[in-house]
């Protein structure tokens, strides 16, 4: 079987020579050995880069792939990123601050003024209908920074409860953030995954 060249989507913006990694240049991530491979996790984590990895973002291998490892509690995802001051925020379902809402007992428009207008996605159930968003502005609201917790936790919004996945452009791949511990741990369980069980695929750089 021929050795078909895959180049994840994010990756690519990587400036390999500002980070010293010049060297690795059209190599396969898979077969980096474990210096290289922290060195471009750092790169990546330094650049709020995500690596995407060919595996079909379903529900299933979302919890698989999130189940490599354990969440530190560290709020890097609850906070402003510093490599992307700009960001709008966290964006959620409309549905899932309703619920938010109606879990601190406060009234939803409360809520609503906090968030400001998403960019609506398509409903995962229905193609046709369109589901309304909001984005929660960060630092998040509801995450206590000194004690690590976060008040919604229970009911906390798939986008939470998911990360350091992230939803990419298609569901044929899964997308990873590297910048906190917990994400590291898994992308690096996945490579090893995937090249076990996948040892003709090429992962460039």
């Amino acid at each position: 079987m021929e050795d078909k060249p895959r180049e994840p989507e994010e990756i690519g913006r990587l400036n390999l020579e500002k980070y010293g990694l010049a060297h690795l240049k059209d190599n396969n991530i898979l077969a980096l050995n474990t210096a290289d491979l922290n060195k471009l996790l750092d790169a990546l984590a330094a650049d709020d880069i995500s690596i995407n990895l060919p595996i079909p973002c379903t529900p299933y291998n979302v919890d698989g792939v999130l189940s490599y490892s354990e969440c530190r509690k560290c709020g890097k995802c609850c906070l402003p990123n510093p490599q992307n001051p700009g960001s709008p925020g966290v964006e959620i379902l409309e549905e899932e601050l309703k619920t938010i809402a109606t879990h601190l007992n406060l009234p939803y428009e409360t809520l609503k003024q906090q968030t400001v207008e998403g960019k609506n996605i398509l409903s995962l159930d229905q193609i046709d209908n369109v589901a309304v968003t909001r984005r929660l502005p960060l630092p998040c609201p509801f995450y206590q920074q000194e004690s690590n917790e976060c008040r919604v936790y229970e009911v906390r919004p798939i986008v939470c409860t998911v990360y350091p996945v992230i939803f990419g452009e298609n569901s044929t791949y899964i997308a990873i953030k590297v910048n906190c511990d917990y994400g590291r741990d898994i992308a690096v369980r996945a490579f090893m995954y995937l090249k076990t069980n996948n040892p003709d695929l090429v992962l460039k750089l």
